[in-house]
């Protein structure tokens, strides 16, 4: 049941995510200057872009792109917002080069 109340919430709104403590991993990452910093302003910009969009994204996607957060897994903004565009970008094939996909294994791969 609470899975269920969950999900409804996840669903209806953008999730309140700890950025601070989602940034902090950053700080792991070799060669850049501030990188917590960075990471911050780039989960508050996607958060921002989310809570404009929210309304726009079916509710099917709302559900599979914050899916992994009932089970406590550390999903950022950024990958929220990744998922909303690889959902689109799924239901609009053609805009992004068709269905072939290329690769070692030929033309004959297509996406069903």
């Amino acid at each position: 049941m609470f899975a269920l109340i969950f999900l409804a919430a996840t669903v209806s709104a953008v999730p309140n995510l700890d950025i601070d403590k989602i940034c902090k991993s950053a700080a792991d990452i070799p060669g850049n200057q501030d990188p917590i910093a960075g990471c911050l302003n780039d989960e508050k910009a996607a958060k921002e872009r989310l809570i404009n969009a929210w309304p726009t994204y079916p509710a099917a996607s709302r559900e599979d792109c914050t899916s992994e957060l009932k089970f406590g897994v550390g999903v950022s903004y950024v990958e929220i917002e990744t998922c909303f565009q690889i959902q689109d970008w799924k239901t609009h094939l053609q805009d992004i080069g068709g269905e072939h996909v290329p690769g070692a294994h030929g033309p004959q791969l297509q996406l069903k």
